[in-house]
């Protein structure tokens, strides 16, 4: 059985089972784009969108999306709820990428075919989905 899924003006055939997904984290601390100058920052946008788009093209990425710098950490402790500083520290999450690869090492070669580590400095945490029965089965 092949399912049809439809990103944006993109699709892809994915079979059940054939691939594993993972999850990229996009790391940085501020937004290394900036320091980019406006032609640079366009040329950035059209690398990462084009590797955005074969990805998509070759049925190896599910979604991407950019994150917002903003934002909060929700946290329970004890009975109770606090809303604490979303970034204490310089690194945030700026995006992110849901892959599909063989293994954990293409997962690793697909980031490093990243265009973004050639415009300053970013980390991409890389992560195996796992799967649950009655939850993402």
């Amino acid at each position: 059985m092949t399912i049809l899924v439809v990103l944006g003006v993109y699709s892809i055939n994915l079979k059940p089972n054939s691939m594993k997904e993972f999850m990229f984290f996009i790391r940085n601390e501020g937004n290394p784009v900036a320091a980019l100058s406006p032609k640079q920052q366009q040329e950035h946008i059209q690398k990462v969108g084009g590797f955005i788009k074969k990805m998509v093209d070759e049925g190896k990425m599910k979604a991407a999306q950019p994150l917002e710098m903003e934002g909060s950490i929700l946290s329970y402790e004890n009975g109770s709820f606090s809303d604490g500083p979303f970034n204490e520290t310089k690194e945030v999450i700026s995006g992110y990428y849901h892959i599909l690869a063989n293994d954990l090492n293409e997962a690793i070669e697909i980031a490093k075919s990243d265009p973004r580590f050639e415009d300053g400095k970013w980390r991409i945490e890389i992560r195996p989905i796992m799967k649950v029965d009655g939850i993402n089965d």
